[in-house]
């Protein structure tokens, strides 16, 4: 069964050719693989139109409420509309067009189609050297949620400037007004439900000044979490009291193979605690007072509970401070005093451990093992019964900058990236090269002029990975 979807313009993404006084010709950067099928139409009045070759003029498409299987029953091919000229082309100009696009992929295919572009290439009766553009709304999340970071990557030369604002929908049908896009990751971050950008472009001087907004990334939390992009992964595992002192370990590490990321392990050993139940304190009397535990050393926030006459009271009825083991209390006349409590209490201390070898997981090619050991030799090393470790997941980031791809042909070549390249940052030179990066595989696919050198720059980082089993032998 063949999927299809329907793409259309909005009002911030029409193609704007009001300031055109003629239209020459439509550039469309698309792939359409075996297997499937991709139909145009264009809106720059009331209706939808398809260009009619057979009668050589525009005409309105029969279904005006258009579908994906209308539209690829009614429009037009790539090659029909690139080949039109500037006669055919003349109802556009001076105008705002509406682009509507419907895909198809058959159960065949190996990929599905895409467009990457759809241009108009004109002519303007004056000379324009400014440009206000409108992205479409980009929709965080259905509450508010806290702007992370927005980065922007321009090109400025020859004196023209490309000024980014933005407008944030903080509420309901509530938007701010438009401002320079780095008031809303000030601290405090902007929450918002919705972002949108303005692009302001100068470029005063004809032939030498460049104005151009490459790309706008922005990082936010979804739901109150923070959406995850790259950093360290920590997994600890339960505390255990074993009873007798641990002076060894040995870690197993099951886990997938992937790239740039790297896996650590840590080990926490100490000394056990002390629980003391009942003790007595004194005899109230009617008055505040303030009494001192026996044991200070390494008192626990927790576990502490203080009784009269063998009824625990509420927090709210006393104050207890670890730090100094000092409890303050009023108790009625006659009344025993008796606290329960926790000492010998120490911070968790992690040690590294040192990782053994690796080998691949038999019944699954795609996994591996990691084995870490621990031996407490020296006096410094972490001893006791009560232990846990640490596993550490750590995604690699870094850069490239023109690396060397190959050659360029004319036709589409494939180039396997190094890192998984985040696509945003990708630039591929020569400048007029038409690329696309597939996410899934890291493959670059480039068309370039034959004899042209083929380079490509870009930030990566690693993609996520996760534990897939652990498990620790502790020994004495």
């Amino acid at each position: 069964m063949a999927r299809t979807a329907l793409i259309t313009t909005t009002t911030a993404s029409q193609i704007d050719c009001t300031n055109a006084q003629s239209e020459n010709a439509i550039s469309i950067t698309a792939t359409v693989p075996d297997g499937c099928d991709i139909r145009y139409a264009f809106k720059y009045a009331e209706n939808w139109q398809r260009y009619n070759t057979s009668s050589a003029a525009w005409e309105n498409l029969t279904t005006q409420g258009i579908t994906a299987a209308s539209l690829l029953s009614e429009g037009n091919t790539q090659a029909e509309l690139t080949a039109l000229d500037s006669s055919k082309l003349a109802a556009f100009a001076g105008k705002k067009v509406d682009v509507a696009i419907a895909m198809k992929m058959d159960e065949t295919a190996a990929e599905a189609p895409s467009v990457s572009s759809i241009t108009f290439d004109g002519e303007s009766g004056a000379t324009v050297t400014t440009e206000t553009l409108f992205s479409d709304t980009v929709t965080l999340s259905t509450e508010p949620v806290e702007i992370l970071s927005i980065d922007v990557d321009k090109t400025e030369d020859g004196g023209g400037t490309a000024a980014v604002l933005a407008s944030a929908n903080t509420s309901g049908d509530t938007w701010t007004d438009y401002t320079d896009y780095s008031n809303y990751v000030t601290n405090p971050a902007t929450k918002a439900q919705a972002i949108r950008f303005k692009y302001v472009l100068s470029a005063p001087t004809i032939g030498s000044s460049t104005a151009k907004v490459n790309s706008v990334t922005i990082k936010h939390r979804t739901d109150s979490v923070a959406v995850f992009t790259e950093g360290t992964g920590v997994c600890i595992s339960k505390t255990y009291n074993f009873v007798n002192n641990i002076n060894r370990a040995h870690l197993i590490l099951k886990h997938p193979v992937v790239q740039d990321t790297e896996f650590s392990a840590e080990i926490s050993l100490r000394k056990p605690t002390t629980n003391v139940t009942g003790e007595v304190l004194g005899t109230g009397d009617g008055a505040a007072h303030t009494y001192t535990l026996k044991n200070k050393d390494g008192l626990a926030s927790h576990g502490f509970a203080l009784y009269f006459d063998g009824v625990q009271q509420a927090a709210s009825k006393y104050s207890y401070s670890p730090n100094d083991g000092q409890v303050t209390c009023t108790a009625d006349s006659g009344v025993a005093i008796t606290a329960d409590y926790i000492y010998g209490w120490t911070a968790e201390q992690f040690q590294a451990m040192t990782h053994d070898t690796q080998y691949p997981d038999k019944q699954d090619n795609n996994l591996v093992f990691d084995q870490f050991d621990y031996i407490a030799t020296k006096d410094s090393d972490l001893r006791g019964p009560i232990g846990c470790v640490r596993v550490n997941i750590a995604q690699k980031t870094g850069s490239v900058k023109d690396a060397a791809l190959g050659t360029g042909t004319g036709e589409m070549q494939s180039y396997k990236l190094e890192h998984h390249a985040k696509a945003e940052t990708i630039s591929v030179k020569p400048a007029g090269a038409k690329w696309k990066y597939r996410d899934a595989t890291d493959v670059l696919q480039v068309t370039a002029a034959k004899g042209e050198a083929v380079s490509v720059s870009y930030d990566w980082a690693a993609r996520p990975n996760y534990i897939e089993d652990l498990s620790c032998f502790f020994n004495e």
